[in-house]
């Protein structure tokens, strides 16, 4: 866990630092294409996957770019997720396993389309998102006595909206959006509902 942390942070300020230093060679109307920013709020899991883990958190970084000649803005994002185990979820499907002490947790890297709608000039403005990524997926915990951890990468879509508010400075937001990955059975999806800022 504390390895894909260690990841994460790595690749997030990677990310930040090639996104600034783009952003400073290249200007738009405003002279300010690039915009980057983050977002942290809870992941709620839905269907079978909400069977076996409970509410869960997510935080992240983005970085997203406005072109000068089409209404759509690009958002890629690197978010990490984490939910813990229904600690009886096992036992009741067989009772020899005993109760589970264990946690869910994903890192994604996603790429999505923006549609803001609207005067631009607003104060809040709603849009719409909604892209595709990989999701790599990791389950640990403790099973029946023995530590057991399992990771795999899946693809995924999601889609859904929210509202930006344009401060002095800086913009806020509020989003949820619907994640369905293609794992073997069934997809696990969930819904993160996110706050987040761009500068």
């Amino acid at each position: 866990m504390h390895r894909f942390l260690g990841r994460f942070v790595i690749g997030a300020g990677a990310l930040l630092m090639a996104a600034t230093a783009h952003a400073q060679g290249t200007t738009g109307s405003d002279g300010r294409p690039f915009k980057l920013g983050g977002a942290l709020g809870a992941s709620v899991p839905l269907g079978d996957f909400s069977d076996g883990a409970n509410l869960g958190f997510h935080l992240g970084g983005l970085i997203e770019y406005k072109p000068q000649a089409v209404p759509v803005n690009l958002r890629g994002e690197i978010t990490y997720h984490r939910n813990g185990l229904k600690s009886d979820f096992f036992s009741n499907e067989d009772p020899a396993i005993g109760n589970v002490d264990g946690t869910s947790s994903m890192l994604n890297f996603i790429g999505n389309a923006v549609i803001p709608f609207g005067d631009a000039a607003s104060t809040a403005r709603p849009y719409a998102i909604g892209g595709l990524g990989i999701y790599h997926m990791k389950v640990s915990g403790d099973f029946g006595g023995f530590d057991i951890s399992d990771s795999q990468n899946k693809f995924g879509i999601n889609v859904g909206g929210g509202f930006t508010f344009n401060l002095s400075g800086f913009e806020t937001f509020v989003e949820a959006r619907f994640h369905s990955v293609f794992t073997e059975d069934s997809n696990t999806n969930f819904i993160p509902v996110s706050f987040g800022f761009k500068f």
